[in-house]
């Protein structure tokens, strides 16, 4: 058996959310779905989603994306003849409408460092999430930046 929370909407019910017999518990997915404990729905971020200022270098790309508007992992390669210059940015437009209140945690890595950088800020809106690198990323090699990111609203 499970619990399950519904809703109507001009007579029309609806699933919700479900709570199985194993404790696994889904929201806002269609009933039956995902393998993990909790599973939240979302339309999936994909590279293109995000938009990286020329800050990062001519030679910078968006290399992969996870997960959608509410949480995921972007990551920026730069490369050694890349020329960044100070705070380049990464915008993401939501997909999944907009947010009354946009507040965002971010944490950064970069390969080769030993711990998350702290130099990372973010700039919500109700319709995007923009991820800052304050001062200049290193541009002597190849780099890969990690950005996780949760939005809250």
């Amino acid at each position: 058996g499970a619990l399950t929370f519904q809703t109507r909407n001009a007579g029309t019910m609806a699933e919700r959310m479900r709570l199985d017999h194993a404790g696994n518990l889904g929201l806002g997915v269609t009933p039956g779905t995902g393998t993990a404990r909790l599973f939240i729905g979302g339309t999936p971020i994909v590279t293109t989603d995000w938009v990286a200022s020329a800050g990062w270098g001519a030679g910078a790309t968006i290399t992969t994306v996870t997960g959608n508007d509410t949480r995921g992992t972007v990551t920026v390669t730069t490369s050694a003849a890349d020329t960044p210059t100070a705070n380049p940015t990464l915008t993401l437009t939501y997909k999944d409408g907009t947010w009354t209140t946009a507040s965002i945690g971010v944490a950064c890595m970069r390969n080769g460092s030993t711990g998350p950088i702290a130099n990372v800020s973010f700039s919500p809106s109700v319709t995007t999430a923009v991820i800052r690198y304050n001062g200049t990323p290193t541009a002597m090699s190849a780099l890969t930046y990690i950005f996780n990111y949760l939005v809250v609203g």
